[in-house]
C-alpha cells in the first residue's frame, strides 16, 4: 500500500494542489493528513475543500488550528508561554470567518488521534505527543532516536505519523518509525511543500522524503493583497519577506 503523508497545510492551496498532483502521480491509496489544516494561510475553505474530495482516501486528524476554531481560541499557546497578540487573535478569527459551515462540518468530525491497522502494521497519528491531560508536550523540531521513542511512550505502534514543529523528522528506533513530514504549507523561506511517501508491502515498510516545488512567489503575492490580519508577520516568520 503506498500512503502519502502530509501535516500543516495552514491554508496553502497551491502547495496542497501540487502535493496532491504528485501523489496522483505515485498511485497513492491513502493520505494522511496530522492536522493544522487551516490557519496562517490565505485559503483556508479552498483547502478543506480540496480535503474534502478526498474523503474516499483521506485520515485526518485535528491540530491546534483545528482545536481553535472548535474549541475557542486561547489566550496562551506553545505549552502556554506565548500570550496571543491581538491581530494573532483577529487572523484566527479572520480564517474562521472564511469556513463555510460544510467544512467546519467536516473539520468537527476529525478526530485527536487515530490508529490505523494496515498489512499487519499499526499506524498511529496524531498532531503532536500529548500528556495526560491532552495537552501538547513540550516541542522538539529535530528529536533524537531516543526523544522520539520517549515522546511515544505508551504508546503500542510500528509507525507513529505527526507533525506541528514544520520541520521535518524521521527517525527509527527498535524497529518502529516515527514520521514528521514537516510543514506543507509554511515553506521556511523556500518554495517547498514538504510531504512523505509511505509504502507497506507484505510487513516490509519503506519511506521516501518529497520536496515539492511550487510557486510561492504567487503565495506570497495573494497575501499581500489580501492584507489580512497579521499578514505581514505571517511574510517575516514563514516566508522570509
Amino acid at each position: 500500500m503506498k500512503i502519502g503523508i502530509i501535516s500543516d497545510i495552514h491554508g496553502n492551496i497551491e502547495a496542497l494542489n501540487e502535493v496532491l498532483k504528485k501523489f496522483d502521480e505515485l498511485k497513492v491509496d491513502m493520505i494522511i493528513c496530522s492536522g493544522d489544516i487551516i490557519g496562517i494561510g490565505v485559503n483556508p475553505e479552498e483547502v478543506v475543500k480540496a480535503l474534502m474530495k478526498r474523503q474516499d482516501i483521506l485520515v485526518a486528524v485535528r491540530g491546534n488550528h483545528e482545536k481553535y476554531l472548535l474549541e475557542g481560541i486561547p489566550k496562551e499557546i506553545h505549552d502556554d508561554k506565548r500570550k496571543l497578540s491581538y491581530d494573532e487573535i483577529k487572523n484566527h478569527e479572520w480564517t474562521h470567518s472564511r469556513l463555510s459551515e460544510n467544512s467546519k462540518k467536516f473539520l468537527s468530525k476529525l478526530p485527536v488521534e487515530k490508529m490505523l491497522q494496515i498489512e499487519g502494521k499499526k499506524i498511529y497519528i496524531v498532531h503532536y505527543p500529548m500528556d495526560e491531560k491532552g495537552k501538547y508536550i513540550k516541542h522538539i523540531k529535530k528529536p533524537t532516536e531516543e526523544e522520539s521513542m520517549k515522546m511515544f511512550e505508551g504508546i503500542d505502534a510500528d509507525v507513529f505519523v505527526y507533525g506541528h514543529t514544520h520541520e521535518p523528522s524521521i527517525n527509527i528506533k527498535d524497529g518502529k518509525l516515527y514520521i514528521n513530514p514537516g510543514s506543507l504549507g509554511c515553506p521556511n523561506k523556500s518554495n517547498i511543500a514538504n510531504s512523505v511517501l509511505l509504502e507497506i508491502n507484505e510487513s516490509e515498510i519503506e519511506f521516501k522524503q518529497l520536496k515539492i516545488e511550487y510557486d510561492v512567489d504567487y503565495v506570497i503575492e495573494k497575501i499581500k493583497k489580501e492584507k489580512y490580519p497579521f499578514y505581514n508577520k505571517i511574510l517575516e516568520i514563514f516566508y522570509g519577506e
